[in-house]
């Protein structure tokens, strides 16, 4: 008996862990991440003014509510 509670307890703890992480929360917050192209045009701008070549490999990023329709 004590075999078969070990691996069921096992198996209803990962069941439930993944249930308990699926999908979103009402605690979260609606946010989601865009770049910053105020940041990375203020950036592009100086960088041509004095002559430094700018290549952005990870653009800067900001938050801002999901439901504001600004895009990528």
């Amino acid at each position: 008996m004590t075999r078969v509670m070990v691996p069921a307890a096992a198996v209803l703890i990962l069941v439930l862990a993944g249930c308990a992480s699926n999908g979103s929360s009402r605690f979260a917050k609606e946010e989601k991440f865009v770049v910053d192209q105020a940041y990375v045009d203020a950036v592009n701008q100086v960088s041509r003014q004095t002559g430094v070549r700018v290549t952005w490999v990870n653009p800067p990023t900001k938050r801002v509510p999901a439901d504001t329709g600004i895009d990528d």
